[in-house]
Formats: structure tokens, sequence, C-alpha cells
């Protein structure tokens, strides 16, 4: 294009809005433009910029995965859509990096000593803030939450989760700023399912007058929150776009915008990551084969947090090749675990026998393990049944050990991993085909169908932190056939569902430490999935970007965003 239309295309994205000429050249680089458009702009256009802390100003944040829908209350792919969720939505409370609850849209964290919980744990009552306005200018009130809890029960709906909230016996609204939510039996994790990134408030003005909530605008085209940014646009494929919402009730946010930028392949990511054309990498995280780099760049800071999450493989259990636990036992035994941490992921991450981290104080160390045995496997099979048939595969009746493993496409570390393993199930008979496909279906709609025989996933409970794994194994929360939940493995036990079911109902947490190990026993006998690792997220970010800082409770670190500041480079 000519110099003119040059200048005036930037004039159009720049006009309306505070920027410094760093993020004018970032800007004009997504563009295509250079310096010599930015020379021609309206004086007064950019403005200056002392150096150190300021106010204003642009971020970009990496990610190889889409977020496509911005509504907290359905199905979510974590940490992908809790970014957005997180800068658009606020929750009754938040949880700090150090585990301590504090207020949000609630005016005061409930406690025996101020009334807000019975003695008997079953009655809570919310405060709310009077001064909360929805990005639309219409007023917060206790309507708003009593109508997301209604959502999220509405069975209609495909939430992301019921869990915790289908212990409330009802959500009563005595006046526009208190909320009393009684409980039909003690839920122990109960205050922690209110925070941000677990239960994010909708608008009942807007939504109650949705025909169907599932395919409402709102989700993927016009969210309307309450939190510290607003939606400004989603360009499918490309970007989202967030700005400070100058009306938020704890101030408005320091930095005018937040870009949340797709990139596909996840080296090309820390490329960009490198080169500056973006500023942040958070849950997506730096390559294993790249931390080491990334520690010694001089004008980036580099940032480990033990994370909530664990790499699994995920069998679909509903199919025939899974129906004797012996089969997904030798399988097991044939997953190198060791190999894949050490040589695909560096030794960084951490090994783990269950669905929890090995740090976490409900965690089993003494369960069943499957140490790396080909001849074991091997055995399990025969035992099974399964004997080879054509090219070696092994079948009984009719039925062929042959399935395929689908993940992201694109992440080169699963890839590499998916490789491994292949090998190894072909030496002990057994046919694994990679079907790798694109995050934003993969996970939003082919996963919670059931389109998939095994994959390679990293995945955490629905409240992060506690161990309870409901929504992701008990047998009412199958969506292919009950429309919610997250039991996408099919898995179906009685025992396990009872010991769930205690273990929420147990308060102590010795005692509910005991069910919890009961539980991870019974999992590694069964093997509806099998854990690989626990993840240690290794995030990173431009040392301009003032504030950031990790968050164990969430599966992004977005989550006090607004107070972040960047410094002039």
């Amino acid at each position: 294009m000519g110099r003119d239309r040059q200048v005036n295309a930037l004039t159009d994205v720049l006009l309306g809005s505070e920027m410094t000429r760093r993020d004018a050249m970032k800007r004009a680089a997504a563009l295509g433009l250079g310096a010599m458009a930015l020379a021609g702009l309206p004086g007064g256009l950019l403005r200056s910029s002392a150096v150190g802390a300021q106010e204003g100003g642009e971020l970009i944040v990496g990610s190889s995965q889409e977020a496509v829908n911005f509504n907290p209350v359905l199905y979510a792919n974590t940490g992908i859509e809790t970014l957005p969720e997180v800068l658009m939505f606020d929750s009754l409370m938040k949880l700090t990096p150090d585990g301590t609850y504090v207020a949000n849209l609630a005016a005061e964290v409930p406690t025996a000593e101020n009334g807000g919980v019975s003695g008997d744990g079953l009655t809570w009552t919310f405060k709310l803030r009077n001064d909360v306005k929805w990005h639309d200018g219409q007023p917060f009130t206790s309507r708003d939450v009593q109508f997301t809890w209604e959502t999220i029960m509405n069975p209609s709906v495909a939430v992301r989760s019921r869990t915790g909230h289908d212990k409330v016996a009802s959500v009563e609204t005595p006046d526009e700023y208190t909320v009393v939510m009684k409980l039909k039996e003690p839920f122990a994790p109960f205050q922690t399912l209110w925070t941000s990134g677990v239960t994010g408030v909708i608008p009942a003005h807007i939504l109650e007058q949705a025909a169907d909530i599932n395919t409402a605008p709102f989700n993927t085209a016009a969210p309307v929150g309450t939190g510290p940014f607003k939606f400004v646009e989603h360009v499918g494929g490309d970007h989202l776009t967030v700005e400070r919402n100058p009306a938020y009730h704890g101030g408005p946010a320091k930095l005018e915008r937040i870009i949340v930028k797709l990139v596909p392949e996840v080296p090309v990511l820390f490329s960009q990551f490198k080169t500056g054309e973006i500023d942040v990498v958070d849950y997506q995280g730096i390559q294993a084969d790249r931390f080491e780099e990334a520690e010694g760049l001089a004008d980036r800071v580099v940032v480990r947090k033990p994370s909530n999450f664990v790499e699994f493989i995920y069998f679909n259990n509903s199919l025939p090749q899974f129906q004797d636990k012996r089969v997904k036992q030798a399988l097991y035994h044939a997953t190198d675990t060791q190999t894949i941490i050490d040589t695909i992921y560096y030794g960084l991450e951490n090994p783990t026998l269950t669905y929890l981290p090995p740090t976490h104080w409900a965690y089993n160390a003494e369960v069943k393990t499957y140490p790396y045995d080909l001849e074991r496997a091997k055995a399990l099979l025969d035992e099974a049944g399964f004997v080879p048939g054509d090219g070696g595969v092994r079948e009984k009746d009719g039925v062929r050990l042959a399935f395929t493993m689908s993940t992201s496409a694109g992440n080169q570390l699963r890839e590499s991993a998916q490789l491994i393993l292949q090998q190894a199930y072909k030496d002990i008979g057994v046919e694994m085909t990679i079907d790798n496909r694109p995050a934003s279906t993969l996970w939003t709609e082919d996963v919670p169908a059931g389109k998939f025989d095994t994959l390679m996933v990293a995945w955490d409970n629905a409240i992060q932190s506690d161990p309870d794994p409901t929504s992701r194994l008990h047998s009412s929360m199958i969506p292919v056939e009950t429309g919610s939940g997250a039991n996408y493995v099919q898995f179906k036990n009685a025992e396990a569902d009872r010991l769930m079911e205690e273990g929420v109902r147990e308060t102590d947490q010795a005692k509910r430490a005991e069910i919890y190990r009961q539980l991870q026993a019974l999992l590694a006998e069964e093997l509806p999935w099998a854990p690989i690792f626990n993840n240690v997220d290794k995030f990173g970010h431009k040392a301009s970007l003032q504030g950031y800082r990790a968050n164990p409770y969430l599966a992004t670190n977005f989550d006090n965003a607004a107070e972040w500041t960047l410094t002039e480079e």
C-alpha cells in the first residue's frame, strides 16, 4: 500500500486511544508498517513516556490455543479460556497466591465470626458491594449471583461443572446486595467454589433474555462482565483484544489493552517471545528444550510454578478395546514415563503416580505402579486373551488392539512423546495411530462428544487445589450421557462414586486425605486414565512488565493483571 494509506491505516488503529511509541511500533509491525509510517502521524497522537512504571500501554500475550467461549459458566478449555475469563469476569472472592481468600464482588469474605457462615456450615451469607457495574453500565445485584447458580443447575445448559453447586439447596436474595446460599450437606471446598477462575458471575439482565444460553451471541461475540477489562473484539484464528474498564470497582487497570495472540506452533510462540513480538508466555508455557535459553535472555524474566495439572493418557473407556483393565495396565507398562520426562521435557516435570501432584496433602505415594516393562505388558495382554493376529496386531473375539491417539496439533513435545509410545505399543502387538487435531475443535467439540480413542492431555480438577475429581470421574458427569461434566473417559465405578461423594461431605482434612488415598488406590488398579507427570509451569515475560507473579491456585497468572504496569524500554 502507498505511504498515505499506511498512515491512514495506522491512524485508524490508534485514534481514540493513548499509546506509547513502543506500543505504536508494535501495532505498526503487526500491520506490516514501519517507522516511516509513524513519522506521518498527526501531532499529539502518541503520548510521551518517562522511564519507569507508568499507566497505559499494550501487552501482547502469546497462546498456541484459541479461546472460543467467553461465558465463564459454560464448558471451558482450562487455562486458555480461564485467561480471558479472569480479565473480563469477576467472582465473589479471589484466592491469592498465599492461599488467602479476599473479597471481590462480595463486600467481605463470609466467616463464622462475621455471621457469614452458620455454625453447621450449611448457610453462607454473602454481602455484596453496591458500587459494581456491568460493562454495559447496568448495576450488579444479588439477582446476578442467583441467576448464575440457576444457570449452572439448569440441565439444558452445557456447563463446565456442577460440582459443588449441586450441593446447594437454595439461593435466596433478601435484598439487592445480599445472597444467602443454603447447602443440602457440608461441602468442604465450597468457599473455593466461588473464587476467580472457578465460578465467574454472569449478567442476568442479558442472559435471562437469551432463547438458548448455549448458543447466545454473548458467549463468543459479545461477553459483558464486571471485570477490570472489557471485550473489544475476537478475530477467529488470530487474536482476542480486551481493554481496561474505566468504571471498574477496584479502580481502572493500569494497562490500556491486552491482546491474546494466537500462535498455533509452539516453537514459533517461543521465537516470537524471544524477538519481542509477544510480551508474555503464560498458560502455554515455555518449551522445555528452550527453557535454559529463556533463562539466559537478558531482557526476559522466567517463572517456574508448581501446577495442579497432570499430563495423562486418557482412555475412552466406552470402547471395546478398553473393557478389560489388563489391556490398560499393559499399555501403562509400555509407557516409558521417565524417558519421556528426561528426553522430551528435559527433566523439568515432576513424576506422579496419580491425578494429584506429589506435593498435595492428599497424595497417595503407595498406589500400584507400572514400571516400564514390555515383557510384563505382553504377559498381561496374553492373560486378557489378546493374541497376535494379522500384521502382528493383537485381537480377541474380532476386536483388534488398534486405536488412535489425539492431542493438539502443533504441540511438538506431545507429538514426540506419541512417537515413543507408538513404537513401544507396536512392540507389544498394539497398533496406535496418531490423529492430532486443531485445539479449537478437539477440546471444545470432539472430546466432550466422546469422539476420540485415547488422548494425550493435561487436566486438573474443577476446583483447583482441591483433591475432589468428581467432575472428571463421577458416573453422573459423563457429558455424552448427561450433557454436563468432564468425565470424558466415561469411567463408571460405583465404589469410586461412593468415595467421591463421601470425600466432599467430610470437612476434617485428615479424614478427607484418607478417603482420597483410597480413591487413588482404586484408580491405580482400574486405570480410567494413565498419569504421566505433574506439570511444572514455565512462564516468561518481558522484564519491562511489573507486577506479574505466579498463582498456584489458577491455571493462569492474569488474576491480578489490573495491577500490572510497563516500564519504557
